[in-house]
Parts: C-alpha cells; sequence; structure tokens
C-alpha cells in the first residue's frame, strides 16, 4: 500500500507518493520509498515540515493488523 508523504521546505509544499520512509537522525535526512522501488533523500530535514493524512494512518494500521494477527481498531473522537 501507498500514501501521500508531503512535505515542504521554506515555502512549497512538495508531495510523493511513497510506500514507506525512514529518518536517520545522525546525517539529519529522511529517505522515502517510491512505488517504483526507487528511494529518495531529503537532506536538511530539521529544516522541514510534514503532512501525512488518512491514507499513512490506514497503512500504519494495516501493517500493525498483519504483525498481530488481529484486528487493530481506530479510537476515533
Amino acid at each position: 500500500m501507498s500514501y501521500v508523504f508531503k512535505y515542504r521546505k521554506k515555502f512549497f509544499w512538495k508531495k510523493v507518493s511513497v510506500v514507506g520512509h525512514n529518518y536517520l537522525e545522525q546525517q539529519d535526512k529522511m529517505v522515502v520509498y517510491k512505488e517504483d522501488g526507487s528511494l529518495m533523500e531529503i537532506k536538511n530535514w530539521s529544516k522541514c515540515e510534514v503532512a501525512l493524512g488518512t491514507d499513512w494512518v490506514l497503512v500504519v494500521k494495516k501493517k500493525m493488523e498483519s504483525q498481530a494477527g488481529a484486528a487493530v481498531p481506530l479510537n476515533v473522537g
């Protein structure tokens, strides 16, 4: 499953459709894994903002369910 990884440096928001992401703290960069198998590095991550939507929540939920072997309820409200 993929989700939209939306981020910005300074002024403009950028969107990338990804299947995962990982922050490398020592290098201060975010690595995003694209649907086609490629990856992209976003340097100086501490100067960026990110916005993840409900599509990301559903991907995480599905991953948790497959690991647990049981349904994971969403706590809304």
